[in-house]
């Protein structure tokens, strides 16, 4: 993607691009920031059927989810064009909390994060459910693992067929449903400072388990996770339920292997 690749109405809605850069990739779209003389912006932009679904689902949520105070970033055009799908938003000075802990911070920065990482969450699951996410008429795991039966019979997933047959008889005791992320990752918040400044990529948010968000949220990872404290700090800032070890194996080793 270059500047001339813009599509015209993105351009009347910001003005001339100065500049455009890109930060590290995710796998299901392309997103570069965009330099105007007066602010800076991010593009989103997918092209295959399933990644465009949820890029139109972000565009929702995101919509729905602005005024609630948590931090998401500011939507401003949704754009079709033939087989492709571009979201312009806020750009949001932040790097994410993967990419600070990769690169060692000291001890005391380094548990500020993880600390205020579970805390966000808290703020996410305590925070009233959009009624857009409530009209789902099937309860949010039977939709999950009708989801990993089709994306198992239609995409490269890691989950088995037999797994998903453990999935569907052996599920964890039910608990109360919450607004949840879907895909709450230590690659999906920004920090700056230690600080959680943006929460990104929401096309999985959901009236769900809450165990779902807590399980990804403490999956190990270098220099994450790879130890209990990490964990306990996580837990002091999230300050609700701790998931046992079986419910992780189950929406983390499990249901989170088909998506």
């Amino acid at each position: 993607m270059n500047i001339q690749d813009l599509p015209i109405e993105i351009i009347e809605q910001i003005g001339k691009v100065q500049r455009i850069t890109f930060p590290r990739q995710g796998h299901t779209s392309i997103v570069a920031i965009l330099d105007t003389p007066d602010k800076k912006y991010v593009i989103k932009k997918t092209e295959r059927d399933l990644y465009n679904k949820w890029l139109s689902e972000e565009y929702k949520v995101l919509r729905s989810l602005y005024h609630t105070g948590l931090p998401v970033p500011q939507t401003y055009l949704y754009h079709v064009e033939n087989e492709s799908r571009w979201l312009l938003m806020d750009y949001i000075d932040g790097i994410s909390l993967r990419e600070f802990l990769s690169i060692e911070p000291d001890l005391k920065d380094k548990e500020k994060a993880i600390f205020n990482f579970g805390l966000s969450l808290k703020k996410i699951h305590e925070c009233s459910c959009p009624i857009e996410l409530l009209n789902n008429d099937s309860p949010w795991l039977d939709t999950m693992l009708n989801k990993a039966e089709y994306n198992l019979t239609h995409f490269a997933v890691d989950g088995s067929e037999e797994r998903l047959k453990r999935l569907k008889k052996v599920r964890p005791k039910p608990i109360d449903n919450t607004l949840i992320h879907g895909d709450f990752t230590i690659d999906n918040v920004l920090v700056n400072k230690c600080n959680i400044v943006g929460v990104i990529d929401w096309s999985g948010a959901a009236y769900g388990d809450p165990r779902y968000d807590v399980a990804l949220a403490i999956r190990p990872k270098y220099n994450a996770f790879d130890n209990d404290r990490d964990k306990e700090i996580f837990f002091n800032g999230y300050g609700k339920l701790r998931i046992t070890d079986e419910e992780y194996s189950y929406f983390e080793d499990g249901l989170y292997s088909f998506f």
